[in-house]
């Protein structure tokens, strides 16, 4: 009797420990990224690079899945533990291994990335065991922190700190990469001396502050800069990237944007490829009632006044006129009110001097609309 009860025992301890081992298999296996924002075309990829389908929001990455990124398009991933990855456009990256523990709390996230860029925002990895690990074919990038990137280049790979810190290892080497610092590492795969990076830029003055139909934004230029990375994302629950490019000016012109919240990160680029400090901005686009659109000014020599002209917007109930000798109109010399929609010109005296002007108008409701494209323009004689 007493064999039969070890033996009963004995199999059903068995058997609790089968499905303890099922219950985590089937746990581990159903943990997922989910897609939270996508602008472009992201896609689901074979690992030859097939195409196997085409991603909207809300879709939920498993273990071992490709996603690609097409030219301008990117994608915000969402992890279990709250951890946010940007990946940007023409990037190929996979879900190497994703595993969440609800008893322990324990989250595992390893993404590798086989092309392009990744941005990561990562929760703290306080519960023990807990990791979020970017990867490429050389390098592993563990964190120690929460802010990071990762470029995968054709001959080498960047990883830059903004915030926290990220244990940098390959198969020779490994080294702690602290805020304010990045690395390059090229075809030898040595990891060389840590590299400062470079400070945030400057904004002129305070342009997103104002509203105007044709916008542009301007920054100083950063000493050591060899050129600028750009990033406007529409913000909603999840920042959506929607424009992301590399340009040697210092000034952008941002008019193509939808009405809407937006959030614009300016770093500047060293001689190395590393990214400084990120400049974050945030300003809304409203772009109704749409203002007019103003002409070149004309000096009428027999009233010696200057004559502004403007072809008339459909939206106006009356107009704005403003006159200033900055662009920033920070002290406004001439303001015109409550201008009648009919109208499409007025003279003004004006001394000898350079201007600039800018009208806006008011729909029949009373709302304001934003401001015109900025005209510069040239009183010679009076």
């Amino acid at each position: 009797m007493n064999n039969k009860k070890y033996i009963f025992i004995f199999v059903f301890l068995i058997l609790c420990i089968i499905g303890f081992i099922y219950y985590k298999l089937e746990y581990s296996k159903n943990t997922f990224a989910q897609i939270v924002s996508k602008v472009g075309t992201v896609n689901i990829v074979d690992k030859n690079g097939k195409v196997l389908s085409e991603i909207e929001e809300g879709y939920k990455l498993e273990n071992g899945e490709f996603l690609e990124t097409k030219d301008n398009s990117s994608v915000t991933i969402r992890f279990v533990d709250n951890s946010i990855a940007i990946i940007s456009e023409n990037s190929l990256v996979s879900m190497s291994k994703l595993i969440y523990d609800e008893s322990s709390k324990q989250s595992i996230s390893n993404i590798l990335l086989l092309k392009g860029k990744i941005e990561s925002n990562v929760t703290d990895q306080e519960t023990f065991g807990s990791e979020y690990k970017v990867t490429t074919p050389t390098l592993q990038l563990a964190v120690r922190g929460t802010i990071f990137n990762v470029h995968l280049g054709e001959k080498d790979t960047k990883a830059f700190v903004t915030e926290g810190k990220i244990l940098v290892s390959n198969e020779k080497s490994s080294l702690l990469l602290k805020t304010g610092y990045g690395i390059v590492v090229d075809e030898t795969n040595e990891l060389g001396s840590p590299i400062a990076l470079l400070s945030k830029p400057l904004i002129d003055i305070n342009e997103l502050n104002v509203e105007y139909y044709k916008k542009y934004l301007s920054w100083q230029k950063l000493e050591n800069a060899e050129k600028y990375h750009v990033q406007i994302y529409s913000i909603s629950n999840y920042d959506s990237l929607v424009y992301d490019k590399y340009i040697n000016e210092t000034e952008l012109n941002i008019d193509s944007l939808k009405n809407g919240k937006y959030k614009i990160d300016i770093i500047a680029v060293d001689k190395y490829g590393l990214e400084g400090f990120k400049l974050e901005e945030f300003f809304e686009v409203n772009s109704n009632p749409i203002p007019p659109i103003v002409n070149a000014p004309i000096n009428n020599e027999k009233s010696k006044k200057i004559l502004f002209s403007w072809k008339k917007s459909d939206e106006a109930d009356k107009y704005i006129l403003e006159i200033s000798k900055t662009r920033s109109f920070e002290k406004i010399l001439i303001r015109v009110n409550n201008l009648n929609a009919t109208l499409e010109e007025i003279s003004l005296p004006l001394q000898k001097g350079e201007y600039f002007i800018r009208m806006s108008s008011i729909d029949i409701s009373k709302n304001k609309g934003p401001y015109s494209t900025i005209y510069p323009f040239k009183v010679d004689e009076k």
